[in-house]
This record gives structure tokens, C-alpha cells and sequence, in this order.
């Protein structure tokens, strides 16, 4: 085989290359900024929890002497301001909501989802998966 007849081959193999490459990006970049996002919403829904159980305090009832207990209202407030404060870089769509197990527990519940950057570029791939969280606090009296 001469030179001149092998010219022009490597450009057949460029198009398959690069979809390789892409699926290889799209791999990485994606589960990283996955995993990345399931962190934020797990960290939220910890910080959420703590202030939760914290702020959430039913001071009249505390000084009444019926002892410690959660506001349901204070404890909404606190998940709100937490939602609003959240960063918004990898999570989008936050809603949380949060539930008074009893008179000192909490548990949150943190929805979101996340964009895919390079996933979007190959068919039958979703634009955005949905990330879920779940912490509980509990108040401990000492």
C-alpha cells in the first residue's frame, strides 16, 4: 500500500473519536455535578434539621413549664429561610418540607433537581434528575 492511498483515513475515524469523547465528558462532568448536587441537598436538609430543632423552640410553652416543644410555625419558617438561602448553582427546584415527629424531633425532606451539562447531547438521555434528601434532628435536653 502506498502513501498516497492512505491518505484521508484518520478523518473516518474523527466522527466516532469524538462521540467518544463526548460519552467520556458526559460520564465524568455529569456524575460529578450529580454528586455534587445529592451533597447540597443533603447539607441542606442537615442544616435545616439543626436550626429546625434549635429555633424551632416553643418558648411560651418552655416557659409555662410544659416544657420543651417545637413550633410547627417557627419550624416552617426556618426550612423557608433555609430554601431561600440555598445555593442555586446545582440545585434547582427546591422545596422542602418539613415534619414535627414529636415534641423534640424533626424530620426534613429536601427535592430538587439537577441539570446535566454534556448528558443532554446524547439521545435518550434526561435534561435533569431529581435529587432527594432526608435528615432528622432531635433535641437533647442536658
Amino acid at each position: 500500500m502506498s502513501r498516497a492511498r492512505d491518505r484521508g483515513t484518520t478523518l473516518l475515524f474523527f466522527p466516532a473519536a469524538f462521540l467518544v469523547v463526548v460519552a467520556l465528558a458526559s460520564v465524568t462532568v455529569d456524575f460529578a455535578r450529580l454528586h455534587l448536587a445529592q451533597r447540597q441537598a443533603d447539607d441542606l436538609a442537615a442544616a435545616s434539621a439543626n436550626d429546625a430543632v434549635t429555633v424551632g423552640l416553643d418558648e411560651a410553652a418552655l416557659r409555662s413549664g410544659a416544657g420543651y416543644r417545637l413550633d410547627r410555625a417557627r419550624v416552617d419558617a426556618v426550612v423557608a429561610a433555609h430554601v431561600a438561602a440555598a445555593d442555586r448553582s446545582t440545585l434547582r427546584g427546591i422545596t422542602a418540607r418539613g415534619s414535627v415527629r414529636d415534641a423534640r424531633s424533626v424530620d426534613i425532606t429536601v427535592t430538587a433537581w439537577a441539570p446535566l451539562a454534556f448528558a443532554r447531547s446524547l439521545p435518550g438521555t434526561p435534561a435533569a434528575v431529581t435529587i432527594r434528601a432526608r435528615a432528622a434532628a432531635t433535641a437533647r435536653l442536658r
